[in-house]
């Protein structure tokens, strides 16, 4: 073979289930697109094939919160009222304790004596805020951000709780574990009227519900943890109320792993995969259905399923990104979150690109309209407080958060025949001058890396320098490593990574030269 340079584009997301080999070449511009990674830890991903280190997050309360423990639920509570002043109050679980702020971070305690370490639950409907959780010495509360008190109407013991064509829905009741509740007409506390009832749900199937949503005029009801099933209640009024099956062998693990995304509802099940209630409606063949499809051996195997009760979700809509919280074998607590980035579906790819973030554990998750009325990620975290997301800074609270992408190893079409690594380059947008690792992995034995700086002081050509780092682009540079030789392979992984504190990274690109076996060129 002749010395070429050869282009690689990032086309896909983390996967686990690939295999660690990709036998494709490059095309006839020697251009190759790497169709998923091996690793992609705290990165996001854009349109142009682009990766990059995910957002960061700061505090929101500047004390801990009492008892300096997990904070177990974060919701964002608006009170419409007859003002035309919209009412918002943030509301928080830790330790025992329901507190609210006023939008500036100072919390005040609302409910007391409730469960430590309960699963929380909140639905707003008729101005009220109906507060729930999963132990059974939890009784719903109400909240009209004047009156706090034990739900009104004496209704069922539950768990969660959804609005629905003008009634409150509610399950996970221990004592009836697949009944189904619903108030009176535009009254949530009123459960004895003849608006009100309750559904039956397969009693007896050896499972219970473990959430419910409203979706699309029908309220879709979840079963588990063990068979699994998914169920539809139809009709516009109580006397029409029905309900049917829609899949078996499938149901969400419990009610906050349930979320919306575009225009779909998605859910993770006991075993940790991830669907969305159109991919199971389009194919008969689960394996199709999945969206963690290309991570199913991790969530399978490396997840603690004892702890599925505590995992979480939420949807960060101006992103088109899910998080999802889960806890990993042998841990205690939600210490990596799956980011699942659903735009990618709208170009027809396959499946959504994954990530994940391991960079602070997070005991929940939630939309919250902060500053502005941006909707932002707000995280509760094991710690006593509660975190901001996306935010450009790229640290935790001062803490650096660790950046690392891996391709699988390339063979470049030819397995067989020995290539030499003669050097490296990589283009990117050059958003600071610090500095970026690059490593390289040849045949699964040799290993090797180098430093290049990304040059936002002056990009760096080999050893040139031009003037400004606006080559190529306002900010977008190609940066070469001038490495003298990284050995002949025939198969290599690459591996890109940055670990400064605050420091953001974008690489859209990245270039190999390869030679001939036996021979660097580089200095030649």
């Amino acid at each position: 073979m002749s010395s070429k340079w050869v282009t690689h584009r990032f086309a896909g997301g983390w996967s686990t289930d690939y295999g660690p080999t990709y036998y494709g070449g490059p095309d006839a511009n020697n251009n190759l697109d790497i169709p998923y990674l091996q690793d992609a830890r705290n990165t996001i991903y854009e349109f142009d094939g682009g990766i990059r280190k995910a957002h960061g997050a700061n505090l929101l309360n500047a004390s801990v919160l009492t008892g300096a423990v997990s904070v177990m639920g974060v919701f964002d509570y608006w009170r419409q009222g007859v003002s035309a002043s919209p009412q918002q109050r943030r509301i928080v679980h830790h330790n025992g304790v329901v507190s609210y702020d006023q939008a500036d971070g100072t919390f005040v305690s609302l409910i007391t004596g409730q469960s430590v370490g309960a699963v929380p639950n909140y639905s707003t409907f008729d101005d009220l805020l109906i507060i729930s959780s999963d132990a059974t010495a939890d009784v719903p509360r109400s909240w009209d951000q004047t009156t706090v008190q034990i739900l009104a109407g004496s209704p069922p013991r539950f768990s969660f709780s959804v609005s629905h064509r003008n009634h409150l829905w509610a399950a996970g009741n221990f004592a009836n574990p697949s009944r189904l509740y619903y108030s009176a007409t535009l009254d949530p506390e009123d459960w004895t009227a003849a608006s009100s009832g309750s559904i039956d749900i397969d009693p007896g199937d050896g499972d219970m519900i473990t959430g419910i949503i409203s979706h699309k005029n029908e309220l879709w009801v979840f079963k588990g943890p063990y068979k699994g099933s998914i169920h539809r209640i139809t009709g516009s009024v109580e006397a029409d109320f029905a309900r049917t099956t829609f899949v078996t062998g499938l149901g969400a693990a419990w009610q906050n792993t349930i979320f919306k995304f575009g225009d779909d509802i998605g859910f993770m099940t006991a075993y940790g995969t991830v669907h969305s209630l159109k991919a199971t409606a389009a194919f008969a063949d689960y394996n199709q259905a999945f969206f963690s499809y290309p991570i199913n051996t991790y969530v399978r195997e490396n997840l603690n399923h004892n702890r599925n009760r505590f995992f979480v979700s939420a949807t960060d809509t101006s992103a088109g990104r899910v998080w999802i919280g889960i806890t990993p074998s042998g841990g205690a607590t939600n210490t990596r979150y799956l980011i699942m980035d659903y735009r990618f579906l709208a170009t027809n790819e396959a499946y959504p690109r994954w990530s994940y973030w391991d960079a602070q554990a997070f005991a929940s998750i939630a939309l919250v309209r902060d500053t502005n009325q941006r909707p932002r990620l707000f995280a509760g975290g094991y710690n006593g407080f509660v975190y901001r997301l996306g935010q450009e800074s790229r640290t935790v609270n001062g803490t650096a958060i660790n950046f690392r992408v891996e391709t699988p190893s390339l063979t470049y079409g030819d397995e067989w025949m020995l290539k030499n690594l003669d050097n490296i380059g990589l283009s990117l947008d050059a958003l600071n001058d610090n500095i970026v690792t690059v490593g390289w992995t040849g045949d699964g034995v040799t290993t090797g890396s180098t430093t290049v700086t990304q040059g936002s002081a002056g990009g760096k050509f080999d050893t040139g320098l031009f003037n400004t780092a606006t080559f190529g682009g306002q900010t977008f540079i190609p940066r070469f490593c001038g490495i003298e030789n990284g050995g002949d392979f025939r198969s290599m992984s690459f591996n890109i990574a940055d670990s400064a504190d605050s420091s953001d990274i974008s690489v859209h690109r990245f270039m190999v030269k390869l030679a001939p076996a036996g021979e660097s060129q580089e200095n030649a």
